[in-house]
């Protein structure tokens, strides 16, 4: 305790005792916190020039309200796994104004190392229709009932994502903090005729479903997750990929 109160310019009034009056107590405060913001804000634009493809600034001016909200924020960021996000998001708003919205920077203030960790787990088994920007992950596929699926008595398969490292109570964190829909989502019945193109994991597939009324189950990315997507490389899952690809051999033809 007196380790991380000292970060912050404090110490124990047993320590101090009557030799530092308030006054003086209250400046040593300040001047170390001061400083500790001044060094995050150096260390995350000596990132963000690393990571910028350029050096110079797009054709669009950056907004100066974005960059003095940023500059807000991103100076009580002091772990080193989240300064490197933060230099990530100036290096890309300067080169594409714009690709951040204030909501995304608010809800990465509230991002602790552990959300971070579970959302780059998220990010790892993601998929993304082509043409959709919106990320999601999928993890089952149901057949709408009719008279062949009801003798069958076959309605769908699910995956358990904590298998692949994303339990429950991650799933409920994420949507906690608006990275995910807090609901389940469908997608709307699948035309048997057509081929779907999914990017996932790393890899193309292109899905045919078998039967009419078969629809695919997935948790999607909201608006806010899916620009933090952008940000976060997540390790392709491959055992998560091979488990979906044994799962939807059930009702779709794979190519």
């Amino acid at each position: 305790m007196i380790h991380w109160f000292a970060q912050a310019g404090l110490k124990p009034a047993r320590i101090t005792g009557l030799e530092e009056s308030l006054e003086k107590k209250t400046q040593r405060h300040r001047k170390v916190l001061q400083q500790r913001k001044l060094q995050n804000l150096e260390r995350i634009l000596d990132l963000a020039m690393e990571y910028s493809p350029n050096k110079e600034v797009g054709e669009e001016a950056l907004d100066p309200d974005w960059f003095f909200n940023y500059i807000r924020m991103a100076e009580d960021i002091y772990s080193p796994a989240m300064q490197e996000l933060w230099a990530k998001i100036l290096a890309v708003e300067v080169g594409q104004p714009g690709t951040f919205s204030m909501r995304s920077l608010s809800t990465l203030t509230q991002l602790t190392q552990k959300d971070a960790k579970v959302f780059r787990t998220a990010v790892s088994l993601a998929s993304r229709r082509r043409g959709d920007f919106s990320p999601r992950i999928l993890y089952g596929y149901t057949i709408k009932p009719s008279l062949l699926s009801v003798l069958s008595l076959k309605r769908g398969q699910q995956l358990n994502l904590a298998q692949f490292g994303l339990a429950y109570p991650d799933l409920l964190s994420l949507m906690d903090l608006g990275l995910i829909y807090s609901t389940e989502i469908e997608s709307g019945e699948l035309d048997n005729k057509k081929r779907s193109e999914w990017r996932i994991c790393g890899e193309t597939l292109q899905l045919s479903a078998r039967r009419s009324g078969t629809v695919l189950t997935y948790y999607k990315f909201t608006s806010t997750g899916a620009e933090l997507f952008r940000l976060v490389s997540g390790k392709p899952h491959d055992t998560y990929l091979q488990a979906l690809r044994n799962m939807l051999q059930g009702a779709f033809d794979i190519y």
